[in-house]
């Protein structure tokens, strides 16, 4: 049996990829190191969202081929640009996202030495399969891989094709495991959550629902992104109806990526920018203080100065939480890459203006939160040590005077400081005691 040393990046989806294909090799026998020194086979789950994001990949891969151990690409970039990954370790092995339950007999051809390359689009229901947690308290809920829409700009259809959802019922089987194991969080993930159950006549809503109401317990339900092309036209009111239960998360991540319709007609994004305030507007009557996260593209191709104003104009109007802002980068493969880019300069100067815009908006919006007190759960340790806790909203709040055993427990807190991206507060008193 091997030591198989893991490296994961990238989105929610490719985490659950990692945890799995750990779940996979421990069920073999093999074991799992946390240093590739210690390893004889070396395993990285690649992401390649944007351009400093595959550098990133080139560079870790570059780095583990010197240690000169049978190496394994796995994820994104395995699929979307072998020959990429070829020339960077020409012996590597790749496996795609969709073809991860073949990891163990990638493993073990390693082994003898001899690489594999399995890119194709297995017909596996990733709910069912074996997963290792590395947070003991959140479970990864998979419920759909590949994507319906056609964006110029992105490769995540090349690594992981069309639309495929997992059946509800297997979706609640694994939650149902899960909280009986403890977890307290449960997070449904996938290239577009407002696209799930198009291809097998359910939607989101309806999978939201059946999870309330069929599983029991003391857990809470975060909703990962979806975007307004798929929401606004048969679901809207369904899926705001579905936030109603207590266990779900009063978040909302719905991406954007231009306040332009010009400019999102350009991407073939599919929807408008009306579209996308309709959306938030009715999310807001009926949960006023929900957290908002959203995505913007900077400087893509077509995009001139008044789109760039259009952009800053929707954020400054919704006020959005929270903002993951993009340079556009050409990714390669793509219809956008064959596009005139704008200079470096107006691109850094547009992502310098919007960040400075987005980070003000964040900091007046959690100041409003100053003095609230409140259940949260401790969902995560930070990378110094400190606490985090969750409340209602999903707002991570740092706790100054907690000690680590009160991870995955619920307890009172008080709001005490504002940060642009963070609250910090202190634990008043403790709701839950440990499983």
């Amino acid at each position: 049996m091997a030591r198989v040393y893991v490296e994961s990046y990238g989105c929610s989806a490719n985490l659950q990829d990692s945890q799995i294909i750990m779940g996979l090799l421990l069920n073999a026998g093999h074991k799992l190191v946390s240093n590739p020194n210690d390893a004889d086979i070396l395993l990285i789950n690649t992401c390649i969202v944007k351009t400093p994001t595959e550098h990133r990949m080139i560079y870790r891969i570059k780095q583990l081929s010197t240690l000169e151990r049978p190496l394994i690409v796995a994820g994104c970039m395995a699929k979307a640009e072998p020959d990429v990954v070829s020339k960077l370790n020409p012996r590597a092995s790749l496996i795609g996202p969709n073809s991860i339950e073949r990891v163990t007999q990638v493993v073990e051809q390693a082994i003898k030495g001899m690489k594999s390359i399995v890119l194709d689009d297995l017909p596996s229901d990733k709910p069912s399969l074996p997963h290792v947690r590395i947070n003991p308290i959140i479970e990864i809920v998979e419920i759909s891989t590949g994507c319906l829409l056609n964006c110029t700009f992105c490769q995540t259809k090349l690594a992981r094709g069309s639309l495929r959802s997992y059946s509800p019922a297997l979706i609640r089987r694994q939650i149902e495991c899960a909280v009986k194991d403890g977890c307290k969080e449960i997070w449904l993930t996938s290239q577009d959550n407002s696209a799930y159950g198009i291809d097998i006549g359910t939607n989101i809503a309806e999978l939201l629902s059946s999870i309330c109401r069929h599983i029991t317990g003391d857990y809470f339900i975060r909703v990962g992104m979806m975007n307004p092309l798929h929401l606004k036209r048969k679901i809207l009111r369904e899926v705001i109806d579905s936030y109603s239960d207590q266990r779900v998360f009063k978040f909302l991540h719905l991406c954007v990526q231009s306040g332009s319709d010009k400019v999102l007609r350009d991407m073939r994004r599919g929807y408008t920018v009306s579209d996308f305030y309709e959306c938030i507007k009715k999310f807001r009557e009926s949960y006023p203080d929900i957290t908002l996260m959203t995505d913007i593209i900077v400087g893509y191709p077509t995009e001139d100065e008044s789109d760039f104003e259009e952009s800053i104009k929707l954020i400054m109007n919704v006020k959005p939480d929270f903002v993951n802002i993009s340079r556009f980068y050409p990714r390669p493969n793509t219809d956008a890459a064959r596009l005139v880019p704008l200079p470096a300069k107006i691109l850094n100067e547009r992502s310098r203006i919007m960040t400075e815009i987005c980070r003000k908006i964040a900091l007046e919006n959690s100041e409003k939160w100053l003095g609230w007190e409140g259940p949260a759960i401790i969902d995560e340790i930070g990378k110094h040590g400190e606490l985090i806790a969750r409340n209602k909203n999903y707002r991570p709040i740092i706790i100054n005077n907690g000690e680590k055993s009160l991870f995955g427990r619920t307890v009172i807190v008080e709001v005490t400081e504002s940060r642009p991206y963070c609250l910090i507060g202190r634990v008043k008193s403790i709701l839950t005691e440990t499983n």
